[in-house]
């Protein structure tokens, strides 16, 4: 036998035993992955195309719980964007509940308390000399209306006159032996409440050549006090303008 021969046999023997063994593994794989088939198949009492149906769905369920979880993700967006807006809108209405306040307090339409002063003015008990005329011995409209004027005059933010709130629309005027203020009649003794710094309204009533000076000279009783605690009751009454108009911009 030639070694060209030998080597031909050989080769051959070589390429069955690979052959071989390569049949055996792949035979084996089968065998294992049939096995396990059969075994799950047993385990779910389900057929292998069954089974592929059953992982089309689960892939089909996770993809659709992969969008839900993103629609998630997009309405949390949402949520928090409008909350921001919400609370941008919050601060928006404080800022104008906040300024509708204090429009409100400076027109009279709320009750302030604070500290101020108290002025109390009345009619004089100096009997009347024979054919003197009785309104020298009566507190007038005018008097009270100087009152107020000295008080607004020394800073005051508040005041009231026997509980009538002095607001921008108030007039005062006389009614017989009366003072109308708003719409209110008024007798004596007449009580003026400020509401400002203590010390400059105390200052204003107590200066020479005043309004309150010049009461006492005419003998007439005028007590100031200073509080801490003081109250200015709202303005009750209505707005009514019959001639101002609103100017309308172009």
């Amino acid at each position: 036998m030639s070694f060209r021969a030998a080597f031909s046999r050989t080769g051959l023997r070589a390429w069955q035993v690979v052959l071989t063994a390569v049949a055996v593994v792949v035979g084996f794989v089968f065998s294992v992955q049939s096995r396990t088939e059969q075994s799950i198949e047993a385990g779910l009492q389900s057929s292998s195309g069954r089974l592929g149906e059953v992982a089309y769905r689960y892939r089909a369920e996770d993809e659709r719980q992969a969008t839900m979880r993103q629609e998630i993700i997009d309405l949390r967006g949402q949520i928090a964007a409008e909350e921001q807006r919400a609370a941008s809108e919050q601060r928006v209405t404080a800022s104008l509940t906040h300024e509708l306040d204090e429009l409100r307090a400076e027109a009279g339409l709320t009750e302030l308390r604070g500290p101020g002063v108290v002025v109390t003015v009345t009619d004089s008990r100096r009997p009347l000399r024979p054919g003197e005329d009785p309104n020298l011995v009566l507190i007038h409209y005018s008097d009270v209306r100087a009152v107020v004027n000295m008080l607004w005059a020394a800073g005051a933010e508040a005041i009231a006159v026997n509980d009538e709130r002095i607001v921008s629309t108030t007039g005062l005027s006389c009614v017989g032996t009366t003072i109308l203020c708003n719409t209110r009649r008024m007798a004596p003794p007449y009580r003026v409440v400020a509401i400002g710094n203590p010390d400059a309204l105390l200052a204003a009533a107590q200066a020479r050549g005043g309004i309150l000076a010049q009461l006492r000279a005419f003998e007439f009783p005028v007590t100031v006090t200073a509080g801490t605690d003081l109250d200015v009751p709202a303005y009750s009454g209505g707005f009514v303008y019959r001639y101002a108009k609103p100017v309308v911009e172009p």
